[in-house]
Parts: C-alpha cells; structure tokens; sequence
C-alpha cells in the first residue's frame, strides 16, 4: 500500500466519524437543555452533572431512564374530560 492510499483511507474515515461525532455533540447538547427544562431541585443537579462530566454514558441513560418514560406518560394522560354521549345527564367539568 502507499502511503498516498493510506492517507486517503484515513481522510474516508474521517467523513465516516465527523457525523457521528456531530450527533453525540447534538444529542449530548439536547440532553442538557431537556434536563435544565424539565427537571427540579437536587434531581436537575445530579443529573446535570452527571451529563456534563460523564456525557457518553449519562446522556443516553438519561435519555432511557427520564426523558422516554416523561413522553409516554404524557401521550397516554388525558389533559381534559371527553364528551361521552352516555352521560349527557352529568355535568362535564374543566380540571
């Protein structure tokens, strides 16, 4: 192999981890604001730490452990009383 071909391989294999890279600094930035927006007290501190000094192993468990079951519960609780038409004698009243 020449050292022309060896430099080459190793420039494709830079395009191949520049957008890897880019998506860990992505999602490690969004795991950060998602904390800061949603958690509370001592939890948001732990957590934030733990992002910042341990990126690659807290932000995908806080992924995994916080943020997916937050927008499951969300998606299944009903924010407002539905109308059901076999009640129509019960007054429906806003929470």
């Amino acid at each position: 192999m020449h050292s022309l071909d060896a430099v080459l391989l190793a420039d494709i294999g830079g395009l191949f981890l520049l957008p890897i890279g880019l998506f860990a600094l992505v999602f490690w930035v969004w795991m950060i604001v998602d904390c800061a927006r949603h958690e509370t007290g001592s939890t948001m501190l732990v957590w934030l730490l733990a992002i910042l000094f341990a990126g690659v192993f807290a932000a995908p468990h806080y992924f995994l452990l916080r943020k997916l079951p937050r927008q499951y519960n969300a998606r299944f609780h009903l924010t407002s009383h539905l109308y059901q038409p076999w009640q129509k004698g019960r007054r429906i009243e806003r929470v």
